[in-house]
């Protein structure tokens, strides 16, 4: 109170900026007490996979490829390196039915994509309860295709490819500095990987996905 009123008797007019950054400082001290150094996460949640095609370049006619929704679970390490900055990385792993196939009849399948990324997050910094963030992460992705259309395996082939992500969620702490509840959304999606079918064609397909978490984060 001392700080407002010499300000306002030297200045009149900001006065209320002290004020803000008095009401700012508490602010930074919750975030920090959140969890801070090294810490391990878990998550499990459900994964949707965009339509696809399987683009052979002219020398195949393409198809177009549908799934379901399926389950997506990763693990990860990381480090508070500033109050509201940290860094981690990650292994994820995402799996997708295969529901349609056309051109083709009785389709089936799995495509699943294996993830090793690296990710940076900022905390915005709150008062007590919930805790947004943000995220960018990029690495590595390792695909399977296991395709089957027309009553016969289309490709059973594997490839890998340059993969990015955006990350949104919120933390809700349970233990202060110890422990975590999140929930997130993340936008995965790669560099398009070239695969070869069983027939000795090869094709590029797409991977956007979205997919949805819920987790558990320990500090240590």
């Amino acid at each position: 109170m001392r700080l407002l009123e010499a300000v306002r008797k030297r200045d009149p007019a900001p006065w209320w900026v002290a004020g803000l950054l008095l009401l700012a400082a508490p602010t930074a001290a919750e975030a920090a007490a959140l969890i801070g150094g090294f810490y391990l996460a878990l998550n499990g949640g459900a994964v949707s996979l965009e339509d696809s095609t399987l683009d052979y370049g002219g020398a195949l006619p393409n198809r177009s490829i549908r799934f379901d929704p399926d389950y997506a679970v990763s693990g990860a390490a990381g480090w508070r390196v500033l109050d509201f900055y940290r860094v981690e990385f990650e292994v994820a792993r995402r799996q997708n039915d295969v529901i349609d196939v056309d051109p083709g009849f009785a389709p089936s399948g799995v495509v699943a994509a294996t993830t090793y990324m690296v990710n940076g997050y900022f905390d915005f910094p709150t008062y007590d309860g919930v805790v947004p963030h943000i995220g960018l992460g990029l690495g590595r992705a390792q695909f399977t295709h296991n395709i089957e259309v027309d009553g016969a395996t289309l490709s059973d082939s594997s490839s890998h490819a340059f993969a990015y992500q955006v990350i949104g969620g919120f933390e809700f702490p349970i233990i202060s500095r110890q422990l975590s509840a999140t929930l997130e959304y993340r936008y995965l999606a790669t560099t398009r990987p070239l695969f070869q079918d069983m027939g000795g064609f090869f094709y590029h397909s797409d991977y956007n996905s979205h997919t949805f978490f819920a987790g558990l984060r320990w500090g240590f």
